[in-house]
This record gives structure tokens, C-alpha cells and sequence, in this order.
């Protein structure tokens, strides 16, 4: 078999493995809603219209008591894609940037994304109000934004992005001409007409995707073709901006209702005993311009004529019937296509909405219908109707996703609701906790149990606060559903709940003061506690120390322990043209603070002339100086943009005499004239085999048995390097992995040299952790040292990385190549560069990715100070290398330096002239 139908026969095995795999794994189809309560047949609403989400909740969960954190678009979407609460995400409004307050957190598609799914979206998922112009970049491989939304071709786009009735866009239309007409300035148009005319709900006869929800769909659809045809699972989102204002959906759905029957909100009041905090003047509804349509203001809530209240009820349920069509067409898409067997459903919406009880109007209250949200999980392996009745809350989303997924557990604040799907469990959690800012810094939270609500409302902004004294209320509520569903009575002061009252005000200090920190103290995931577990094993000792007088009698006295280097090598490349510049005593002091070991970053490479550069013989005498070991790269690429000028001429003539000579030339002269600990004898076989492919031959070894040749004595160890096997993209990484194990069995085979294997661990996608260690162990099995040789995060078409994304990739890839037993060292391949792959600046201040590095070594570097006592000894757990001892005697101070290489060492340190510094 030739090279090439060795590829082949590869890549042809690697599909179909891949193939299969797709199948082990579960799929999630996440749909979103925007505004939706649970007006849904499923719940029991007579007069709603939702044949396809029905159908969902027909197989599948609904969590009947079900609560949003806050109800707000952007807090309520921010907490449920992080799985924090607001106090946590800190984001308690429509302006706040969730990476702004927590760059680092990991959200929910991002947690997909990076154990390897295939994340994509479209329509509404986070408010865009709280992420960044790409819908939070580190969350998706793929998403189709507002502007690139595919609309029906025979309409024009609807205008102020929701109307498309021939009188509204001709209203709209000449407002527009008449700002212009008044000099107004083009970013200040909308905003002229919006004052003037914005109605609050609109009927159209024209098709769905002439609606932004019909075109949302169509992007829902496309996507879905783009994730059935990948070879890994597939995490897609769906946000529909429908039901929320304006209620614009299209003639046939407002036609599946009557008017005159619409349902009029029972309980049109304020509660009796209430707390005036809780309401709100409707300011969003308010804000539409809807000729006809009278809001009148009184004690700080609304009133509105019933024939009105109708209309608006009637184009809310029209949006939500528009918004289950929608639903429909993905869903049969997903059967259509045999994913519905492999596949989660979730369906949500962000919050309640209140339509005219306690005389409000939208959400943004601590009410019943404004927290309480409609949740629907489908499991095809569970398909069994179910209703949940006990308490649960959208920080709940993450958790369960993820372990119905069979990840590994994230850092949330939520509870996995998967044994209550499989009906293994009735309840997680006693309460729903929501909350709700008001005027005057004032904050209210509300926990919800299965029959009873109880708000608290605390001024001085104390959602910021880490600690609460209840005292300080300064009003409460109870609601009890079971005797009062339609919430029209405080109960807070009724001497019967008295019992409940003193519970609920224990139970929310307890949860307000310890349940409400970030980052929040949890279980590491699996792979961090098994890569803890192994760096304890393979890369720590315990140490006793005996400290004696030259005479060999006890000493006591106060020792100091310090780590001055490491078994383990956490190694840099030498960049030549940088570290002998004028600037070199920034880049050498930064890097001997970063790195203890080194390699050259372009001198030693084959396609330089001769390999001799002059500032090599300087680098050198630094990194001796520094005690720094050097490691050669890249004796022979087989590849002619690799190799010296005019090399490609004896390729394209086939002429492998005088290729084998000048190729040999190079290795002999590599060996010869650069001392280095090691050398990389052959890079990147994988995509560089030009020589083996002319002669037929088994070329990779021979460069091994030619490198034996002229290595003198025990000389340098011979590596063998490659590139996309560690670090390689999911989707090419069976493949490149069982080519690279023939390439080293053919190597072995032939009796070749090859002591030790170099992965270049360049990152152009997050690969999970557990999977980076999976694939070490994989080569693991030839007994070979390993290394990670060239160490980078590189953006490309698969990812935009950002600065957080950085930082906690950089400390998982240490974290698992430090943990394996068989990982010798780690090298960064661009320690210093204004571009984002590198760890520092050109002036040495650190990157992220820098901080990560350096902070993840000082974490593994021990030091510390212990007493020997009258016994003269004294014990500590250190990581294996080099280490010094200080003691400081009747005026002297003692030094001994020791290698820590054991699981368990004895070290006698004794006090004599030998030992004074």
C-alpha cells in the first residue's frame, strides 16, 4: 500500500468511526422564547393554541412550578446561560455586559463548545443587550446575526425590524421622510418615529418568514441541515422574539382566536395588605404608540379598557401561536432528518408576563405571572409524559443539560433536575429564589415553594452585599397558592402563617449569606480531580529533612524550603531577533522568570542556510549562564518549502541521490556542530513525506539511523515531532492520530532510534481536557518519554479565542500534561508577541494567558518555612526538582541544595563549613 491509499484508507476509517460517535452522544436542540408565560395548552391554558409544543410536553417534562431568576430579559437570559444567579453574574439590568463582570465565567454553549460539540445559533439567545456584537463570541462555532437573517424574497424587510401591515409601513414610512425633511441625523430617525407611532401589536397577511420569527426559522433550519451533516454533536439555538411586544404575527394566527372570548385577567386589583414597592407603571407597554389604544396611569399602576385588554391579550396569543408554528417546522425538520432519537429538546421562555392582573402590565415584578416561566425537556431515551409540580428555577438548565448530556458537572449555582425526568426523584430544592430591583436601590427576593411565596424587600442596595442582617426589611409578602391562587391577600402578618413566616426568614439568610458568592465553592469537574489526583502521585514527595551539627547532633532552628526548578520542564522558544535586540534584558529577565528551560524558534531550522546564525553563539552563552537547557528542532522536514533553496529541483527531478546527500548534510552537520540535550530528528511527518513518497521507502526511520551515525556518546535524545495529534480539531483528529501510530510502529519496526515523542500542541479549537489526556494515553502505550514542544492558541475559522478562553486553556493544557506520568515538559512556542497567541507583551507585561502560565507554576513551585524542633527534623510534601534549604544558626546562615525525585526522601542537612553561604 502506497502513502496515499494509506491516507485514504484512514480517513475512510476515521468517518465512519466518526460516524458512529456522533450517535453515542446527545444532541441539544435548545429553543428559546422571548416574553413567553405559560399560556401553552401543556399547562393547562383552554384557550391557548400550541399543537407543536403540546406535542413536545406530550413525551417529554414540564416543570408546571417553574421560576426565571429575575424577570428581566437581560438578568433572566444572563443567569440562565451561566447557571448564576444575578448577584453573581452582577448583571441586573439591559446594560451590563455579562464578560464585563465576569470575564471569566464559562457559559452554557460555551461549556458544550468546549467538551466537543458544535455550537451554533440564531435568533435570540442571550439579550444582545449583555454580550458582544457576535451573540458572546466564545460561545459559538456558528451564529447567524439579525442582519444576516434570510427573509421571504417576495416581501421587503419589515420595517423598525417588526411591521409589515401596508398602512403601519406607510406610516412609518412617512415619518421617516419627514425627519429627513427636518435635518434630523440618520442614527436619530428611528427614534423621531418611534415617539410618534410604535403600535404595540400588529396583523399582517403575509407568509411566516416575512416576520423576523419566520426568518428566524429559516436560519433554524439551515443550521440544522449544517449540524446533521458534522460528524460531532451538535448544540443549536433557537431564540424566537415572539410572544414580546409588539404582538406582530401573521392574520391566519390572530384568526385561530375570537376576540370577544378572550380572557380577561380574574384579579384586576391591588393586593389587599400589599407592599406599594411591588408594582410598577407598565413603563414597557407605555412605551408603545398605538393609535386607539388609551393607557391611563393612577396610583402607580394602569388602567385600560376591557375592548383594549382584549386586543392586547388577543396579539398575545397570536404571537404565541405564530412563535408554535415556528416551533413545528423545526421540529419536524429534527424527524426528518432521524435526529429526533439522538436529540434533547428544550424549550423555554425567559420569563412570565403579566396581561392585566394586579393592573400590570409586561414583567419586571416579583409576582406569580411575572416569574413563573414555562420549561419543556424532551429526552428521546425517557419518552414518558411527566409534570413536575415541585419548585424549580432556570439555574437548574445548565446542570441538568449537562448531565443529561454526560458531561462532566460545571461550576453553577443550579441543581441537575435529570433524576426528576427519569421520575427517579420528586423534588431537588425546597424554593425558586427570583428577585427584582426597584427605585431607591431597593431589591426584593422572592423564594417559591410548592404552595407558598415569600418576598422580602431590603433597601441600600444589598444585592451587592456578602452578608444581611433580616432585621433590615422593610416589607415582606406571603402568597398562598393553594387557598389564594390569584395572589389577592398578604399574608405576611396573618398570625396563622406565623410558622412559616420565622422559616422563611431563616432560610433566605441562609441562603442570601452563603449561597451568593462568586465564584462559588463546588466540586471540581471530574477531569481536574483526576488530574489532581495523578500530580500527586507522579509529581510530588514527601520529604523529611534531619537537621544536624557537624558532629551529627539535632538542630533546632527554622528552615527554609525553596523550589529553585522543576522536574517537570515548563520550557520556551527562543525568539533570536528578540533576545538580541536592545531591548533583550526585558525579554531575558521576563523569560527567565517565566521559563526554565528553552528552544530555538527559527536558528536551528533545516530551511536556514547551514543552520549558523550569528546571534546563536549569544543565546547560547545566556541560557548557560542562566543555567537554562537548549533543545534542537527539526533535523529533516520532508517537505521542499522546508528545506534549503534549491533543494525542490531534486524533488521535482526525483533525483533522491542527491536529495539523501543534501538532506543527510544537514543532520550530519546538526549533530556535529549544536550541543543541545535533544533534537527533533523528524517534524511534521504527517504533512511532510515528499522524500518517502519518491523512493518508496521507509525515509522516517532512516533519518533516525542517520542521526545514530553522528550522535557521540549518550549525545542528544531523537524525537520524533508532529503537529494535529494532541491539539488536533475534533474533526481531524481519528484520522491524524492512527496515522501518526503507523508512523511510529513503521519507525520502530525497522530498529530506528526513536527515543521520545513531540507533540506540538498548537490549539485551533478548545478540546476538552479529559479528551487532550485520552489522547496522551493513547501514545502513552509505546513507553516513550513525551513533550509538548510547541504550545499555542491560534485563532482561525474554527475559533476566535478570547482572553479568558486564553487563560483557562493555557491552565487545563498544563494541568493534564503535567499530570501524565509520561509528559517530560511543556514549551510555549511564542512567549513574547503583540499578537494574541502569545502569553507576554513585547515590554513583558503579561497577557492573560501569561498570568495563567506563570500563576499555574507558582501554584506547582513549593515553598515554605517549617521548624525542625528538639528532634532536629521536619517534614513537607513538595513537587519533585531542585530545591535549597536555608537555616539560619547562632548567626550563620546554612545552605543545602537537594533534587526532590522520590515518592518518599530523606535529606540530611548537615551544619558545616561546606554549607555556610
Amino acid at each position: 500500500m502506497n502513502l496515499k491509499q494509506f491516507i485514504f484508507s484512514f480517513v475512510f476509517t476515521a468517518c465512519a468511526f466518526s460516524a458512529r460517535g456522533q450517535s453515542e452522544k446527545m444532541n441539544i436542540l435548545f429553543i428559546a422564547t422571548d416574553d413567553l408565560k405559560p399560556t401553552l395548552g401543556c399547562y393547562g391554558d383552554q384557550f391557548a393554541h400550541s399543537p407543536a409544543i403540546d406535542a413536545i410536553a406530550a413525551e417529554g417534562v414540564t416543570f408546571m412550578n417553574n421560576h426565571c431568576q429575575q424577570a428581566v430579559c437581560g438578568p433572566s437570559r444572563a443567569s440562565l446561560l451561566t447557571g448564576l444567579r444575578p448577584d453573581q453574574t452582577q448583571v441586573w439590568d439591559l446594560k451590563t455586559l455579562i464578560r464585563d463582570q465576569r470575564p471569566e465565567v464559562v457559559t452554557l454553549p460555551q461549556y458544550f463548545r468546549e467538551n466537543g460539540y458544535l455550537t451554533m445559533g440564531v435568533g435570540k439567545i442571550f439579550d444582545p443587550r449583555s454580550v458582544d456584537a457576535q451573540q458572546d463570541q466564545a460561545s459559538w462555532d456558528q451564529y447567524i446575526l439579525p442582519h444576516q437573517l434570510q427573509y421571504n424574497a417576495d416581501f421587503p424587510k419589515p420595517e423598525l425590524a417588526y411591521f409589515q401591515n401596508p398602512e403601519n409601513v406607510a406610516r412609518v414610512k412617512a415619518l421617516k421622510e419627514e425627519a429627513i425633511a427636518k435635518g434630523i441625523g440618520k442614527g436619530k430617525i428611528n427614534k423621531y418615529i418611534q415617539k410618534q407611532f410604535k403600535p404595540a401589536y400588529e396583523c399582517a397577511d403575509v407568509p411566516d418568514d416575512a416576520y423576523i420569527d419566520g426568518a428566524i426559522t429559516n436560519g433554524g433550519l439551515d443550521l440544522l441541515e449544517k449540524a446533521a451533516q458534522q460528524n460531532k454533536p451538535f448544540f443549536l439555538a433557537v431564540g424566537y422574539k415572539r410572544p414580546h411586544l409588539p404582538f406582530a404575527a401573521p392574520q391566519k394566527y390572530w384568526d385561530l382566536f375570537d376576540e370577544k372570548q378572550v380572557p380577561l385577567a380574574a384579579f384586576q386589583e391591588k393586593v389587599k395588605g400589599g407592599v406599594e414597592t411591588a408594582y410598577h407603571s407598565s413603563g414597557e407597554l407605555r412605551g408603545y404608540v398605538t393609535p386607539g389604544l388609551e393607557i391611563k396611569q393612577k396610583d402607580g399602576v394602569v388602567e385600560i379598557a376591557e375592548e383594549d385588554q382584549r386586543k392586547l391579550i388577543h396579539g398575545y396569543y397570536a404571537a404565541t401561536a405564530y412563535v408554535d408554528a415556528q416551533v413545528a417546522k423545526i421540529m419536524a425538520s429534527l424527524k426528518a432528518k432521524g435526529l429526533d432519537k439522538n436529540t434533547i429538546v428544550i424549550l423555554w421562555g425567559d420569563h412570565g408576563w403579566h396581561l392585566g392582573d394586579h393592573k400590570l402590565w409586561n414583567k419586571h415584578s416579583n409576582f406569580e405571572q411575572a416569574t413563573r416561566s414555562p420549561l419543556i425537556i424532551y429526552d428521546p431515551r425517557f419518552p414518558k409524559a411527566r409534570k413536575v409540580y415541585a419548585p424549580t428555577e432556570f439555574i437548574d438548565i445548565y446542570p441538568t443539560l449537562v448531565d443529561m448530556a454526560g458531561l462532566p458537572q460545571a461550576n453553577t449555582a443550579g441543581e441537575s433536575l435529570n433524576r426528576l425526568i427519569k421520575g427517579e426523584q420528586k423534588s431537588v430544592k425546597p424554593y425558586a429564589i427570583s428577585q427584582m430591583n426597584r427605585g431607591n436601590n431597593t431589591t426584593g427576593y422572592s423564594m417559591r415553594s410548592k404552595h407558598l411565596r415569600y418576598t422580602a424587600w431590603f433597601r441600600n442596595n444589598v444585592k451587592k452585599d456578602t452578608q444581611l442582617n433580616i432585621e433590615n426589611r422593610i416589607a415582606e409578602e406571603l402568597y398562598d397558592y393553594s387557598k389564594d391562587p390569584l395572589e389577592t391577600k398578604n399574608l405576611a402578618k396573618d398570625p396563622r402563617y406565623k410558622a412559616q413566616m420565622a422559616q422563611f426568614r431563616q432560610d433566605f439568610l441562609q441562603h442570601f449569606n452563603t449561597e451568593r458568592q462568586y465564584p462559588l465553592v463546588v466540586k471540581k469537574a471530574q477531569w481536574e480531580e483526576e488530574a489532581d489526583a495523578r500530580i500527586e502521585q507522579h509529581r510530588m514527595g514527601e520529604v523529611t529533612v534531619s537537621l544536624v551539627d557537624k558532629k551529627g547532633k539535632a538542630v533546632n532552628a527554622m528552615l527554609k524550603v525553596e523550589q529553585i526548578s522543576h522536574d517537570f520542564r515548563f520550557g520556551g522558544i527562543v525568539n533570536s531577533q528578540l533576545f538580541t535586540s536592545k531591548k533583550a534584558p526585558t525579554y531575558q529577565a521576563k523569560f527567565t522568570e517565566a521559563f526554565e528551560h528553552a528552544g530555538f524558534e527559527n536558528a536551528y531550522k533545516i530551511k536556514h542556510k547551514r543552520m549558523a546564525n550569528e546571534r546563536v553563539p549569544q543565546i547560547k552563552k545566556w541560557l548557560k549562564e542562566e543555567n537554562i537547557s537548549l533543545r534542537g528542532h527539526a533535523l529533516v522536514w520532508e517537505k521542499d518549502r522546508f528545506m534549503p533553496k534549491g533543494y525542490d529541483q531534486w524533488i521535482k527531478a526525483k533525483d533522491t541521490t542527491a536529495l539523501f546527500a543534501g538532506l543527510g548534510d544537514y543532520v550530519a552537520y546538526g549533530m556535529k556542530n549544536y550541543p543541545v540535550m535533544e533534537w527533533d530528528v523528524l517534524n511534521e511527518p504527517r504533512e511532510c513525506h515528499m522524500v518517502q513518497e519518491i523512493t518508496g521507502r521507509n525515509t522516517f526511520a532512516y533519518w533516525f539511523h542517520l542521526a545514530e551515525k553522528y550522535r557521540k556518546g549518550s549525545g542528544p535524545l531523537f524525537y520524533l515531532n508532529e503537529n494535529k495529534v494532541i491539539s488536533a480539531p475534533y474533526k481531524m483528529a481519528e484520522k491524524n492520530i492512527q496515522f501518526h501510530q503507523e508512523v511510529i510502529e513503521g519507525i520502530l519496526a525497522e530498529g530506528a532510534p526513536l527515543e521520545a515523542l513531540g507533540f506540538q500542541t498548537r490549539f485551533r479549537q478548545h478540546i476538552a481536557p479529559e479528551v487532550i489526556y485520552r489522547r496522551l494515553e493513547i501514545f502513552a502505550q509505546y513507553n516513550l518519554p513525551m513533550l509538548g514542544t510547541e504550545f499555542e492558541i491560534i485563532d482561525n475559522n474554527l475559533q476566535k479565542f478570547t482572553e479568558a478562553e486564553r487563560a483557562a486553556i493555557t491552565r487545563e493544557v498544563m494541568k493534564i500534561y503535567y499530570s501524565h506520568p509520561q509528559v517530560e515538559g511543556l514549551y510555549v512556542w511564542t512567549p513574547f508577541s503583540e499578537s494574541n497567541k502569545a502569553l507576554f507583551h513585547l515590554d513583558g507585561r503579561n497577557k492573560a494567558n501569561g498570568t495563567a502560565w506563570i500563576e499555574q507554576i507558582a501554584e506547582w513551585t513549593t515553598n515554605t518555612e517549617l521548624h525542625t524542633g528538639a528532634k532536629g527534623q521536619a517534614q513537607f510534601k513538595g513537587h519533585k526538582g531542585q530545591y535549597k534549604l536555608t537555616a539560619e544558626v547562632e548567626g550563620k546562615t546554612y545552605v543545602h541544595y537537594f533534587e526532590l525525585k522520590q515518592a518518599q526522601q530523606q535529606i540530611q542537612f548537615q551544619l558545616n563549613s561546606k554549607a555556610v553561604l
